[in-house]
């Protein structure tokens, strides 16, 4: 072999050995955030969502879930997501408080479900996960113990148990967090929206917290995320589950557990004000 053709085929070898580990590098995580934009993005005025999307840039997500899409459609889901890097894009609905899903990889296997839910929620397969994106109802308790049913069941009704993620407005209240709620003030709450909006039935006998839709995935060996991350650790506790009347979370099944590298409530300028919630951002081993 002369010179040069050795020199070229040594080129070659570490052009295919660098360009491969760059992938694989680019690949070693997964990082999925769940937002409950508040009707829409309301509150950002700007055309096309300009403001939401530049925050979107710089968080750059993967998968990103979105509850409360009022008066989107797919087409402007789809053009919205493309701007800030997400070419493949999914909206439950193009009417009420719909839930979408928009991901950098092709999202397949796609079932959208309204039968018996109260906003509905979406099924999907982006890469090897699943991935279910749910707003349970905001009113009715009963109507959120059946639709936690629901989705169990079709986890459950699944050939794999494995690499699921569940995530979105599960309007709720979890019994690991049973402890924040034992001054009261978020039952007072509960009943003085129920004084005001009297089709509003989210406290069992008018006076109890219901955390059995928690607890039904709890039991099903789902877990908390953001919980884990807590209990992992507590020093840094307070910043990643903010306050206490914690409503979304995402959850993932147990043979991804000790895949989550990071989890938290995102709290940043553009989160402070533009929602009346706080997105959830985690981060897994890809």
């Amino acid at each position: 072999m002369s010179i040069m053709r050795s020199l070229s085929y040594i080129i070659l070898v570490i052009s295919i050995i660098t360009g491969g580990s760059s992938r694989i590098f680019a690949q070693q995580s997964l990082k999925v955030i769940s937002y409950n934009i508040l009707e829409g993005m309301v509150r950002d005025t700007t055309a096309g969502k300009k403001d939401f999307v530049a925050w979107l840039k710089q968080q750059n997500p993967d998968i990103l879930a979105l509850e409360e899409c009022n008066k989107f459609t797919q087409k402007s889901l789809e053009e919205m997501a493309h701007q800030y890097g997400h070419p493949y894009a999914v909206l439950l609905k193009e009417t009420g408080y719909p839930v979408a899903l928009t991901s950098k990889y092709p999202i397949v296997n796609v079932h959208r479900v309204l039968d018996n839910m109260h906003h509905g929620f979406i099924l999907a397969r982006i890469k090897d996960y699943h991935v279910i994106v749910l707003h349970l109802s905001p009113h009715k308790y009963r109507k959120r113990r059946e639709e936690i049913d629901v989705i169990l069941q079709t986890i459950a009704a699944q050939p794999s148990q494995k690499r699921w993620m569940i995530m979105g407005d599960f309007n709720s209240y979890s019994p690991l967090d049973k402890a924040n709620y034992a001054d009261g003030k978020t039952v007072k709450w509960l009943q003085d929206l129920a004084k005001k909006y009297p089709f509003h039935d989210n406290l069992i006998d008018g006076q109890y917290l219901d955390f059995e839709v928690q607890q039904k995935i709890l039991d099903f060996g789902l877990i908390d995320v953001l919980k884990r991350q807590a209990e992992k650790h507590p020093a840094d506790a307070k910043n990643i589950i903010p306050g206490k009347n914690r409503i979304d979370y995402i959850y993932v099944s147990k043979d991804l557990g000790n895949k989550v590298t990071d989890a938290r409530f995102l709290r940043d300028d553009f989160t402070k004000t533009h929602s009346d919630h706080i997105p959830i951002i985690i981060e897994l081993k890809n």
